[in-house]
């Protein structure tokens, strides 16, 4: 499938109250330093177990740049540490929800010997605590994870917040100060995360933000910060069961009507994709697949290309820990700035179960079936003997039954023996 998260530039961090509608999660911007060039995103992904006890979210994001040009904002509730996690866990939640089509069965280009053989085949398809800083500043947790160096900052003014992110060399773009605003007036903290320069990489390991409480709201507003036309994101949902969003309009691919082209040897689903994303204008969250989560992505086990391995199974037990046998629902969207001006909240939705995997019927510019002979005509080899010339056995179901040499010595006795006793 064409990778459609092209674009994101935000990071989500959770701020949830228990059994509350209040906001889970705050969306980070993602800022440059004042003397850096701009390092794109190319891709951002998105993982949130939701259960009673405690809401926990995983975010990854891929970009391009150099290192020293990446720095991370995110809102956080209660000066909450973020904790590392794996790439495997990502790897396996995309291995195990990516869409993979299966073609028809393709046409029949050869015939078979009639009296045996098959027709055709399947296509394959360290915390560091300090106290108030500048006076108006608290630093909840400063160090090292990892790739980063990371900070949690927090203060009831906003302008001693950003002075502090500039101070540190964090650049701040003023259009996104009346954001900062917004969240610090909601009691939020903010946790700063900059890729070390010892570290020459465009992918950040996936990062984890855990608090207690279930929480439903998931605010996109900072996403807007820095956006130009659009974003794509991808988030994946832990749960009790299916999850959807309540206040953006919500759709599926019309599986029923996919389409393989022999033709050209391709499928539609990037066109049916584009019919639902139209949906409400865009403004619109795209089921791909609901079902229970695989218990094998707890087992994923992946080599960097240093040689480096890594493991799934701490994620997957965190994600698990109080739902032991979740739901997974995967939910793509790409969204317009004008769309990130409100939260996400999500809620359980009706529906059946949507697999990885599809079996295509519906097909284009199929070539007609090679015309193959349905009678097997010599069924016991040529010349009529059991062990003659021919490859017929004799058990060819579609052949005109006619008995052997044998069969008819038998028949004749049969008749000759009708035949006397009819006379005695």
């Amino acid at each position: 499938m064409t990778k459609r998260l092209c674009v994101a530039l935000c990071a989500c961090a959770l701020a949830g109250l228990p059994l509350a509608p209040a906001p889970a999660a705050a969306c980070g911007g993602f800022f440059m330093p004042p003397t850096g060039s701009p390092s794109p995103v190319t891709r951002h992904r998105m993982a949130i177990s939701m259960s009673m006890h405690e809401t926990t979210l995983w975010d990854q994001i891929q970009y391009e740049g150099a290192p020293e040009d990446f720095v991370w904002v995110l809102p956080v509730a209660g000066g909450v540490p973020v904790e590392l996690a794996d790439n495997a866990f990502f790897e396996a939640l995309e291995q195990h929800t990516t869409i993979v089509m299966e073609a028809p069965l393709p046409p029949r280009t050869f015939c078979n010997d009639p009296c045996g053989g098959f027709f055709g085949a399947a296509a394959e398809s360290g915390d560091f605590r300090g106290g108030p800083m500048s006076g108006e500043v608290t630093v909840h947790h400063q160090g090292a994870i990892g790739p980063y160096e990371t900070a949690t900052i927090g203060s009831d003014d906003p302008d001693a917040l950003v002075a502090w992110l500039r101070e540190h060399h964090y650049g701040v773009p003023d259009e996104v100060l009346p954001i900062i605003a917004h969240y610090t007036a909601q009691g939020l903290d903010f946790a700063v995360l900059r890729l070390s320069s010892n570290f020459g990489v465009d992918r950040m390991q996936p990062v984890r933000v855990t608090v207690p409480g279930f929480g439903t709201s998931f605010p996109l507003r900072m996403v807007a910060a820095g956006v130009e036309g659009s974003v794509g994101l991808e988030l994946f949902v832990f749960g009790e069961g299916r999850y959807g969003p309540m206040n953006f309009a919500s759709a599926e691919v019309d599986r029923d009507a996919l389409t393989y082209d022999w033709a050209s040897g391709t499928f539609d689903y990037e066109a049916r994709y584009a019919a639902a994303q139209a949906t409400a204008d865009g403004r619109v969250w795209i089921t791909e697949f609901a079902a229970p989560a695989p218990a094998s992505i707890g087992s994923w086990t992946s080599v960097s290309p240093r040689g480096e391995y890594h493991y799934a199974a701490e994620d997957w037990r965190v994600a698990t820990r109080h739902v032991p046998d979740p739901y997974l629902t995967r939910l793509t969207a790409d969204l317009r700035v004008e769309h990130l001006d409100e939260d996400l909240i999500l809620g359980a939705v009706a529906g059946g179960d949507l697999e990885a995997r599809i079996r295509v019927t519906r097909e284009l510019n199929r070539a007609r079936d090679v015309a193959c002979p349905t009678t097997c005509t010599e069924p016991y080899g040529a010349g009529g003997t059991l062990r003659g010339d021919g490859r017929g056995d004799g058990l060819c179901a579609t052949s005109p039954a006619r008995p052997g040499p044998w069969g008819l010595s038998v028949v004749l006795a049969l008749a000759g023996l009708a035949l006397a006793l009819r006379r005695r």
